[in-house]
């Protein structure tokens, strides 16, 4: 640990009693509002800072204890400087810090040290690397940890494809609360990928994820009542299920509203309204949606 001189900002050991520049004294522990400015006392404060979008005070309280080895602000320190907040943007800077909480076997650290390896951010892309932090978090029961260890199975990146192993992690972060998860698990249920297939568990799953706004699965349900997978056929149902995503920018829910209302699927027919969501979901990169402008051009 060390302590900085409040004359000249000099860091100098925590055993030195005066600053080695100025000669100073170490300053006696400073209290704010009562708490003790402990490592994780300034950690706490960092949060609430960062909470009420303080950014440089969180900057600054998190740097403080994260000069002082306190793992959880080493990690907050490696966000702030991935976001760019209360400093500037430097991801090689938030590897740098991340590093350091894996270091010291933060479970967030060694999270976003993986989806460092994984992404390639602030360091070459390394899915074996990545694997390796990711499954110590999974370990340590991260949540975000298990579903993008799920991915790296279910795609076969850094390890040997397996999509048995790859249902089993998304289940355990479903079963966290994680949205995405959610959605994995209920399309890992619905092609039958690394479990039995079974449409009722898929509608299920994806219901859970949609109740949390996640998007990709309020399009999912939209799919089940359309083609009465897991459930009853409902057109009405699919239409405000497709409309609910697209309302939320999800370029393939867009398509598949302005194709049911080019059809007159759940709704009148409306060839205007149809073209419009076509062109939104094409400005979104729907290659589905491309053909449907150029087909109603």
């Amino acid at each position: 640990m060390s302590w900085v001189c409040p004359m000249c900002s000099t860091s100098n050991e925590d055993s030195s009693e005066n600053c080695m520049v100025c000669d100073a004294p170490k300053p006696e522990k400073m209290t704010v509002e009562g708490r003790s400015l402990l490592p994780e006392d300034e950690y706490k404060i960092g949060l609430l800072s960062f909470q009420s979008d303080d950014f440089v005070s969180a900057f600054n309280s998190f740097t403080y204890a994260a000069d002082a080895e306190y793992p959880p602000a080493e990690n907050e320190l490696g966000r702030c400087y991935y976001l760019g907040k209360g400093t500037d943007k430097n991801i090689h800077a938030a590897f740098y810090w991340f590093s350091k909480a894996a270091e010291h076997d933060d479970p967030a650290g060694l999270y976003n040290l993986g989806c460092c390896y994984y992404y390639g951010n602030g360091t070459p892309k390394n899915y074996t690397s990545a694997v390796r932090y990711l499954q110590q978090a999974s370990d340590k029961g991260h949540t975000a940890a298990k579903l993008e260890l799920g991915n790296c199975y279910f795609y076969g990146r850094g390890v040997t494809e397996n999509p048995t192993t790859a249902f089993r992690y998304f289940k355990e972060a479903a079963d966290k609360g994680s949205p995405a998860a959610m959605y994995n698990t209920g399309y890992c249920y619905e092609t039958g990928k690394g479990t039995s297939k079974s449409h009722a568990m898929a509608f299920r799953y994806y219901n859970l994820s949609a109740n949390k706004n996640y998007s990709s699965a309020i399009n999912a349900i939209g799919n089940c009542y359309f083609f009465g997978r897991g459930t009853d056929k409902n057109p009405d149902k699919a239409m405000s299920f497709y409309r609910k995503a697209a309302e939320r920018g999800f370029a393939p829910a867009m398509y598949n509203l302005g194709f049911c209302l080019e059809k007159g699927i759940g709704s009148l027919p409306n060839i205007t309204a149809a073209k419009s969501w076509y062109k939104r979901a094409a400005d979104g990169g729907n290659e589905s949606a491309k053909k449907a402008v150029k087909r109603l051009s």
